[in-house]
């Protein structure tokens, strides 16, 4: 029996959200919409989630939970035994910080380097500087978070991957889909390799691939 409903899309901000689901073991039916498809505009998915985005979390009881943060929040919290977030402080602040540093470089960089079409419309020399704004940000926040990898692989050095891992771990997909070259950032390259080695990660990343 399943606790809670992911609403979702592929190789989109709603993977961090899947890949966590996946991780934590937890009973979660998977729904995807296609966002090229305009699912995410549809009536019925507007009374789901009036924001129109991914993901959402469906946990019952007319409940649902958006933004990545929050998600993964409670599916590590209803896992605990996954190891997902940190359960007393200061690591699990540092955790938390981290998730939303990740949700705000979302917005704020790869959102611009890779949307910039999407923003400008048909102004063509707009959109040209939104991209490269964008691809800046995202390479002066991507150069952050490798200083920040810890020998291990991971942000926390706990030798467990966690929510704020696989969020970075997205980011660095995200790097690709901008062209990005981070195969130089040596902490980037561990934690790609420790996270990527997750078997929910994995399971998650071949779902994806599987529905295309």
């Amino acid at each position: 029996m399943t606790i809670a409903t992911l609403w979702t899309s592929t190789r989109t901000n709603g993977t961090v959200a899947h890949m966590v689901a996946a991780a934590s073991a937890l009973p979660i039916e998977y729904r995807f919409i296609s966002l090229r498809g305009g699912d995410h505009k549809t009536p019925g998915y507007l009374a789901l989630n009036p924001k129109g985005e991914v993901p959402a979390l469906d946990v019952g009881g007319g409940v649902v939970v958006t933004e990545n943060p929050a998600i993964c929040t409670w599916i590590a919290d209803m896992a605990p035994g996954a190891g997902l977030l940190p359960t007393s402080h200061p690591q699990r602040a540092k955790a938390l910080e981290w998730m939303a540093w990740c949700q705000f470089t979302t917005a704020r960089a790869f959102f611009l380097a890779l949307g910039a079409r999407r923003i400008a419309g048909d102004d063509a020399a707009a959109a040209a500087v939104i991209k490269a704004d964008g691809l800046r940000r995202s390479q002066a926040a991507l150069a952050l978070a490798d200083a920040a990898i810890q020998p291990d692989g991971t942000l926390l050095g706990t030798g467990q991957v966690m929510v704020p891992d696989i969020h970075l771990f997205m980011l660095t997909t995200f790097a690709g889909f901008a062209s990005i070259d981070i195969t130089q950032m040596a902490g980037l390259q561990r934690l790609r390799a420790t996270v990527g080695a997750n078997p929910g990660v994995q399971a998650a990343l071949a779902r994806e691939t599987a529905i295309g």
